[in-house]
């Protein structure tokens, strides 16, 4: 029984070290959150963001993580938000209005949440029309929650400075190296546009903690007004997205797919492109030539390609997709562009599930 009170007494003096740290890394971000509220309206061709903003994103993270120490490797997510969210809500760091125009100064409450055997922590600072996100991932290793992977933006020039709302983090499983990869999606924060640049990312990171390998970094215009906006899934050598493009200006949107094979660090992108045949004629003139004719049937399309190619992102007006007679595998896409009367004809061949090759192009019907 004398043993005990000496176990009490350390385990006490532990957790009373732990909630003295946690006190303090609450109180330097109020303080250092309270110092850019003043700051409104500057350094706009970064939306506000200035290195100040680095220092905040890693108290945020090293306060949530004087928290994590407390767990186990089982723990209830929903408890430890909400225990997160009150302590932030109550330090007076959340934004009390939605702040409709700049957050600048505030945070959104950090979340976790399990991904397999992995955690996923994220984190929001504030900036002129939206946030700026961070995610973090953990493995339980030796008896608590070890970093092994953080995105976040830290270059705050004009050029540079990229700030995103990360939709997902997720990681593949290991392979026989210990090795995995981690998808990162996100999106450049905005107030108004329905239509925003699309981040995705890919790295190899190693179980013994080397640096983490940038395998792909992308951008493309997308439409945000899904929510998600992207949506993706991950394997030890495979990455596939869904997100919606075009139609920006007059005439409808389309669904894209990037399918993309990994092999050791190289990354190539293969088939599908896109989920229906009319998807794949949006995708099929959106792209160079270089890239649509690994999916044309003939190189005589490139003419029709270069005719009615566009990098402008406009929607058009497709007609019903009609199965042709003669062929099982055949379909007709009739498009008008926006101030065009006349249609353009696409005939498609469609190997289920989702191979598409263009096979010719008219100005008149091309089922039979």
């Amino acid at each position: 029984m004398r043993a005990v009170k000496p176990l009490i007494l350390l385990l006490l003096a532990v957790f009373g070290a732990i909630a003295q740290g946690q006190d303090r890394l609450l109180t330097d971000l109020q303080t250092a959150l309270a110092g850019l509220r003043g700051h409104r309206g500057e350094h706009r061709d970064t939306r506000g963001a200035t290195a100040d903003l680095t220092k905040i994103k890693h108290l945020i993270r090293d306060w949530v993580e004087t928290r994590l120490a407390e767990l186990s490797s089982s723990f209830d997510d929903d408890a430890v938000n909400r225990g997160m969210q009150e302590a932030m809500l109550s330090a007076g760091i959340v934004c009390p209005d939605g702040c409709p125009t700049s957050a600048l100064g505030y945070t959104a409450p950090a979340r976790i949440r399990r991904n397999g055997d992995l955690m996923i922590l994220q984190t929001s600072v504030g900036i002129d029309c939206g946030y700026d996100d961070s995610a973090y991932l953990y493995e339980w290793a030796s008896g608590a929650w070890r970093r092994i992977f953080e995105t976040e933006q830290n270059v705050y020039t004009a050029a540079g400075y990229l700030p995103q709302t990360v939709y997902a983090l997720q990681a593949s499983p290991p392979n026989a190296r210990g090795e995995r990869l981690v998808l990162s999606l996100g999106a450049k924060p905005g107030c108004a546009s329905a239509y925003q640049p699309l981040y995705y990312r890919v790295w190899r990171i190693g179980a013994s903690g080397a640096t983490p390998k940038l395998l792909l970094d992308s951008s493309e215009t997308a439409y945000m007004g899904d929510y998600p906006p992207v949506r993706g899934t991950i394997s030890l050598d495979d990455i596939r997205l869904e997100f919606t493009m075009g139609g920006t200006g007059y005439g409808q949107s389309h669904q894209a797919v990037r399918h993309f094979e990994i092999r050791a660090d190289a990354v190539r992108q293969i088939e599908p492109i896109a989920p229906t045949p009319r998807d794949f004629v949006e995708e099929w003139l959106d792209m160079p030539w270089s890239r649509s004719m690994q999916w044309s049937e003939s190189p005589s399309l490139e003419q029709w390609h270069a005719k009615m190619h566009r990098d402008d992102g406009m929607g058009d007006f497709p007609d019903t997709p009609l199965k042709c007679a003669e062929g099982q595998d055949l379909w007709q896409i009739g498009i008008r562009l926006h101030g065009v009367e006349t249609a353009t004809y696409y005939l498609v061949r469609w190997r289920q599930p989702d191979r598409f090759t263009m096979v010719d192009i008219a100005n008149r019907p091309v089922c039979k």
